[in-house]
């Protein structure tokens, strides 16, 4: 299958990075290899054998590997027509990851309207359905000349690509058939979380009936298949609550800057601080999980619990903050007018527990995920 777009709350960043296409990473997580080779093995010892019994072993992990890579390059251009028709309307797309349950683009923001969210949808099964109706006309080209098994990875590639198509299309979020139903629906009724909420629902429940399916597989003994629709379903379904969720956190902390919640009365430690006194006068003491570190009124870096890692208790009353602290680059900073939201999305999948919020070159107050969570939670509470 091909995974939807996604914002970037999700976590999709670990793996290989192979190129760039149009500025967009293409990277391999990886958990692609387990399906990679789950796919090859399944083509090549199951699927071209039973079609074409007469043939050698060696010819059919040939054609299983053509066959392969062929559907995986289908998925990255399905993908790639959601990144390329976002970057056409305005939204960056930093990369495109390959991934166990297929792909998945990453919009560094949702569509503003209806129109733009329904374009960025279609326009991924329509990829689809073209690379099936090309294969299989490729098939036909090919037939009177070509051996067999050429006809039959063509024909596999055109059945393959016309089945993603139409998976895609199924009304649920966060499948692709799911945002065009959210833009229909958010055009007609003008609230995008109407619309959210209404496919989230529609998409927990088409991952419960695949659950469901899977459990019936397993239980009359198909182990394999009813495992793989088992774990595609609590996929989708993790995906489409969190897709909910993040959709009303944007919601949330929407108009809110940086500098209206940020910690203004800052404690600070020096770099000069022996790892002891930073435990006993500031953790024990203060409660917090990390500090900025300023030398000379000047912010250098942050220290956090985690940087005491491996530090073992002799070292504690010898080193001082400035072996263990995290130098201040630009992935730590933000900027005091900076949209809330971009914090957020900033440290969520970077495991970024601090940004520290600067005018120019001066510190003026920090931001915690933590209290950002607390945040988020009262203006739930407040519906506001």
């Amino acid at each position: 299958m091909a995974a939807p777009h996604s914002t970037n709350g999700e976590r999709m960043e670990r793996g290989i990075q192979l190129f760039r296409v149009a500025g967009i990473r293409i990277v391999i997580d990886y958990s692609w290899f387990a399906i990679f080779l789950l796919v090859l093995f399944s083509l090549s010892v199951g699927y071209f054998p039973q079609e074409h019994p007469d043939e050698s072993g060696v010819t059919y992990w040939i054609a299983g590997l053509a066959a392969t890579l062929l559907f995986f390059l289908s998925i990255l251009l399905h993908e790639l027509a959601h990144s390329l028709m976002a970057i056409r309307s305005g939204i960056s797309i930093p990369s495109i990851t390959l991934f166990v349950f297929g792909g998945v683009s990453k919009l560094s923001e949702e569509a503003k309207d209806p129109g733009t969210e329904l374009k960025i949808a279609i326009v991924g099964p329509l990829t689809s359905f073209f690379l099936a109706l090309l294969f299989w006309a490729m098939s036909r080209l090919v037939e009177p000349v070509a051996l067999p098994l050429v006809v039959s990875t063509l024909d596999y590639l055109a059945l393959i690509n016309g089945a993603l198509g139409v998976f895609n299309l199924i009304p649920g979020f966060p499948l692709d058939g799911g945002r065009v139903l959210r833009a229909i629906w958010w055009r007609r009724t003008g609230s995008l979380q109407a619309a959210t909420r209404l496919v989230s629902d529609l998409g927990k429940g088409f991952a419960l009936a695949l659950m469901l399916l899977g459990a019936v597989q397993i239980f009359f003994h198909n182990l394999l298949g009813g495992a793989w629709l088992l774990f595609i379903g609590m996929f989708l379904r993790g995906v489409a609550e969190r897709g909910y969720q993040d959709m009303m956190l944007r919601g949330a902390l929407e108009g809110v800057q940086v500098s209206d919640v940020m910690v203004r009365d800052v404690v600070t430690v020096s770099p000069r601080t022996s790892l002891r006194d930073l435990v006993n006068d500031y953790f024990l003491r203060y409660g917090y999980h990390g500090f900025p570190v300023l030398e000379q009124n000047r912010a250098v870096g942050l220290v956090s619990i985690s940087s005491l890692a491996g530090v073992r208790e002799e070292e504690l009353a010898e080193k001082t903050v400035a072996a263990v602290m995290t130098p201040l680059d630009d992935s730590r900073i933000i900027a005091a007018d900076a949209p809330l939201i971009e914090a957020l999305t900033r440290m969520a999948p970077s495991g970024v527990g601090r940004l520290v919020v600067m005018v120019g070159q001066n510190m003026v107050g920090l931001i915690t995920r933590t209290g950002l969570a607390r945040l988020v939670e009262i203006r739930r509470q407040l519906n506001r």
